[in-house]
């Protein structure tokens, strides 16, 4: 778990090195915003309706504009995601294995099967 956690950190702070960004604002930018929206277009897909990930898109850029500084924002979002997943040591998680569970392992089962379920027939 810790290599796949060093991975993941590596990528981002790769990430944020190359736009500019923050650590912490990549992370709530991929974590709170790319992730969930291809979850619901995914969803919208199997639905054949996009309606769901419209909403969000537009919930997002609407959101977006009354956040006066983005990185203090992110940082504020980042502690509270640090505290959410250090929680998770009364179940015996250590925090870089809850980020691995949490972030990385259901994201992509979600995905996954997001991907293979089939679409919808009507």
């Amino acid at each position: 778990m810790k290599t796949i956690f060093q991975w993941i950190y590596k990528l981002l702070k790769w990430i944020a090195e190359i736009t500019g960004f923050s650590y912490n604002e990549i992370n709530i930018i991929v974590y709170y915003i790319l992730i969930p929206a291809l979850f619901l277009y995914l969803l919208s897909r199997i639905l054949k309706n996009y309606t769901i990930v419209l909403t969000f898109i537009c919930f997002v850029f609407v959101s977006l504009l009354f956040i006066k500084d983005f990185k203090s924002f992110s940082d504020q979002l980042f502690k509270q995601s640090v505290d959410f997943l250090n929680w998770f040591k009364v179940i015996g998680l250590n925090y870089t294995q809850a980020s691995v569970v949490i972030c990385v392992f259901i994201p992509l089962i979600c995905i996954l099967f997001l991907l293979y379920k089939p679409k919808n027939q009507h």
